[in-house]
């Protein structure tokens, strides 16, 4: 395993930490703090669901949010994806402000992937860099496959980021305590972080999953997944693995507040969502 970044002391928290509801949950996390920031809540158009399998729409199937991530290593700050643009309704700014911390503090950015409402909050209305100080990690696959794109905002970030922007192999290890993991499929390289401190850890899955019902019914997709089957191989195998292993999960667009336990329902292979941290 490559180390991309130099080792980093870990303080201890000592004081229970808590969930402080509404757009911003803050949760002890072994010596770490880890903070679940919710942009917006809202519900996948039914147009972009697809499926090879029945199903049955049972109240809040399709119900979905937009989240980003902050693990406080006691030494760092890390940003797990930032969200729309501002012109887009993106709220990144506003919701670290809720949760007392500002832009510059950021000291790492890990993105999942490049789609708008996951770099869009990375510049501002006047394109310049919001997290100046911040190193951006972003998995080589999806560097490489957007810098091809054409797509203008990528090519924006790109640029206006090219001297903070570490472009890291797969399974690296971007500092103490989180880990890269390849999740292809939704983007040619989509990327998770494991988490992990004091034997806790939380696996932030980027697009593992877009909306409620997905847990239930794995099988279901989105359209614009560039390869669903391999989408939806993966999302069965991670939700099988946290539902046999314990570990949390953290998504992006996973029901408020974002991050919780996966628990397997009586039907084989059907899971349930449990929210928070325990």
């Amino acid at each position: 395993m490559k180390k991309i970044l130099p080792a980093l002391c870990v303080g201890l928290y000592t004081a229970a930490l808590w969930a402080q509801g509404g757009n911003v949950n803050v949760y002890k996390l072994g010596g770490f703090k880890f903070y679940a920031l919710n942009n917006n809540t809202g519900a996948v158009p039914e147009n972009m669901i697809a499926s090879k399998v029945p199903f049955e729409k049972t109240p809040g199937w399709n119900d979905h949010a937009l989240n980003y991530f902050v693990l406080d290593t006691g030494k760092i700050k890390i940003l797990f994806d930032t969200g729309t643009s501002t012109a887009d309704g993106g709220k990144v700014i506003e919701r670290l402000k809720e949760a007392g911390i500002k832009p510059k503090d950021i000291n790492i950015i890990c993105l999942t992937h490049m789609h708008r409402d996951h770099i869009g909050g990375m510049l501002d209305d006047k394109g310049k860099k919001v997290f100046p100080h911040a190193r951006v990690m972003v998995a080589l696959e999806e560097a490489q496959y957007f810098e091809k794109s054409g797509n203008a905002q990528a090519a924006a970030f790109l640029k206006a980021y090219e001297d903070n922007i570490t472009k890291f192999p797969q399974n690296a290890e971007i500092t103490d305590g989180v880990t890269s993991v390849p999740m292809f499929g939704h983007t040619p390289g989509q990327t998770g972080y494991m988490i992990e401190s004091d034997g806790e850890k939380v696996f932030v899955v980027g697009d593992l999953l877009h909306f409620y019902g997905q847990f239930n019914n794995p099988d279901l997709y989105l359209s614009y997944d560039a390869d669903p089957a391999a989408a939806t191989q993966l999302r069965k195998t991670i939700l099988g693995r946290a539902a046999k292993e314990g570990f949390y999960i953290a998504g992006m667009h996973i029901v408020k507040p974002g991050v919780g336990k996966v628990v397997e329902t009586d039907v084989k292979g059907s899971y349930t969502f449990i929210p928070g941290i325990q």
